[in-house]
């Protein structure tokens, strides 16, 4: 081959070498943009979703996150932790659980004390009726296990004192006064509420201004008769118009609109 033909092929050569470049660089350049692209939309997609979710109301939250099944409460704090409270169940078969604990608060009249979950409503809830003229006394609150004892030793020996047999007045007092570890004053989410000018806990109290107004509207503040007439049979305690009991709104509304008592509604 001459001189200028091989000046000729390796013009040519050189061509097609620098057309070949070209054209990675061009492959390469459209990758990198393609690339690109699919990086921004996932993290504009991203960005969306995190806007989106700092918009969120905390109603909105409050509702996204919160359900009730089969008696469990589960509900998301607004930073999105877990926490779960069961609806507890205390009564003559079903104790206290012995890993229970409670964080007390004391109520403003200094003396009772209420669960941290319960104070709020319990306050707002007396609050409330008393605009409205109302007077109430909270005669019986949270209980130790142990006062539950003394209470129920107390009546005992009062009824046996009377003719009673032990039996017979273990049976006769536990009708109202549950044995120790199995009453919900233990729990600190049970209030025995009455009327400041008739602190009598019998049939009267029912009649009570006071009384009447409680039961026409707890549920709006999570609290339920918990014993109510005509409910002994499910209960295995009698009426007690003074008892109340804190579970919550929801529960709260449901339990008093269908005339139910706790265990009904806990079967649902």
């Amino acid at each position: 081959m001459t001189s200028e033909k091989k000046r000729g092929y390796n013009k040519k050569r050189m061509k097609q070498i620098r057309r070949q470049r070209r054209l990675k660089r061009r492959l390469l350049g459209a990758g990198i943009l393609i690339l690109s692209g699919v990086c921004i939309f996932l993290l504009g997609k991203s960005v969306g979703r995190q806007e989106e979710m700092q918009i969120l109301t905390k109603e909105e939250k409050v509702k996204n996150y919160t359900y009730n099944q089969g008696g469990q409460e589960e509900e998301y704090d607004l930073d999105g932790i877990l926490t779960v409270r069961e609806i507890l169940l205390v009564n003559k078969d079903n104790p206290l659980p012995e890993d229970y604990e409670v964080t007390l608060l004391t109520l403003p009249d200094g003396v009772n004390r209420a669960a941290e979950e319960a104070y709020e409503p319990l306050c707002d809830m007396l609050k409330a009726g008393q605009k409205e003229g109302l007077s109430f006394e909270i005669c019986s609150s949270y209980r130790s296990v142990e006062r539950q004892q003394e209470l129920l030793d107390e009546d005992i020996n009062t009824l046996m004192r009377q003719g009673y047999s032990y039996k017979e007045a273990y049976e006769e007092v536990t009708k109202e006064t549950m044995p120790p570890g199995y009453s919900e004053h233990s729990t600190g989410l049970a209030f025995d509420i009455v009327s400041l000018g008739y602190q009598i806990l019998d049939a009267g109290q029912e009649k009570t201004k006071e009384n009447i107004w409680l039961q026409s509207h707890c549920a709006e503040y999570g609290f339920i008769l918990r014993y109510p007439k005509g409910k002994e049979d499910i209960t295995a305690i009698n009426y007690e118009s003074w008892h109340f009991r804190y579970v919550g709104k929801e529960a709260a509304a449901y339990i008093m609109e269908n005339g139910i008592t706790l265990e009904e509604y806990l079967e649902l």
